[in-house]
């Protein structure tokens, strides 16, 4: 079980390295993660986008990537669709964003002419490493799904759940998050999915882990707010995963730890045949390095 990105840094070093395509790579943080992943003898990459671009943008920030082939592509579009066909030939192991929007990268991601979906729901899973917590906190949807409705979160929560055993978490501990722990069918329609999520999980509709909500978030994460509350939850005060109601949740969640308390943090979409290493833009040169890191360790373990 991996509790640390250290831990995980220290057994994807162990792995052979594997090949990201870089959609649009002109931009500084993620040629720096790029190449501090090839320093460290994980990664080795396909910068696809303008090449005098790509090459004054290494300049300007004395980045090496002599290492890496460039792949010329003219606009965004055809940035997106070579990096993905980059894939799609097993040229490359798994996709990256890099300056691209993330609207067109999953646009071209959709695309069933590029062959990289798999007919799974396509959801966003942040890994945060927090201070104050004893594990890793894998928390989904931030990113992607706006507005998820029943059948969309099981998709969410299979998504999190295969992430978080391919990371040695096994059975990972769900928690489905809403702003009080009792059912509040008239004003919080959140709950009565939680419920309705929970007894799947208790009658074997939802499987490989154990699934509990709803729960506000002190009851996921802090044994002692249980306590007090009178909560009895397998999943209370140690949750592996939060599935949150909607984006918004998810969203200021994530910036609130990164910001505020200094989390560090990783993004990966998940759903597609391989993992999409997707940050912000205005995420961090080490977020978007623990980002590959994540992405090439569940990539390769689900190859083996």
């Amino acid at each position: 079980m991996i509790t640390s990105f250290d831990e995980l840094l220290k057994i994807v070093k162990t792995r052979p390295k594997k090949t990201i395509a870089v959609a649009m790579a002109d931009e500084h943080e993620v040629l720096s993660a790029i190449s501090q992943a090839n320093k460290e003898g994980i990664a080795d990459a396909v910068l696809v986008g303008d090449k005098k671009s790509i090459i004054q943008c290494a300049k300007e920030k004395n980045i090496d990537i002599s290492k890496f082939d460039i792949v010329q592509a003219d606009n965004e579009n055809q940035s997106v669709v070579r990096a993905i066909q980059l894939v799609h030939e097993h040229l490359a192991d798994t996709l990256m964003k890099g300056r691209c929007s993330s609207a067109t990268l999953l646009k071209g991601i959709l695309d069933k002419q590029h062959d990289v979906r798999t007919g799974k729901l396509l959801s966003h899973c942040a890994i945060l490493e927090v201070p104050t917590y004893h594990k890793l906190i894998f928390m989904t949807d931030g990113g992607m799904n706006i507005a998820p409705d029943l059948d969309a979160k099981i998709g969410i929560i299979d998504n999190a759940v295969a992430c978080a055993r391919l990371l040695g978490i096994d059975p990972p501990k769900v928690a489905l998050i809403s702003a009080l722990e009792k059912v509040n069918y008239k004003a919080m329609p959140c709950t009565i999915d939680a419920a309705v999520l929970s007894k799947m999980n208790q009658r074997g509709q939802i499987q490989n882990a154990i699934v509990d909500g709803p729960l506000a978030l002190d009851n996921a994460i802090s044994k002692k707010a249980c306590e007090i509350k009178g909560i009895e939850s397998p999943v209370g005060g140690d949750a592996d995963i939060l599935i949150m109601p909607a984006i918004e949740a998810g969203n200021v969640f994530y910036k609130a730890l990164s910001i505020l308390a200094h989390a560090k943090t990783a993004g990966v979409v998940l759903g597609a045949k391989v993992p999409i290493i997707l940050s912000s833009r205005a995420d961090s040169e080490e977020t978007k390095y623990l980002s590959i890191a994540v992405g090439l360790s569940i990539s390769v373990k689900s190859k083996q």
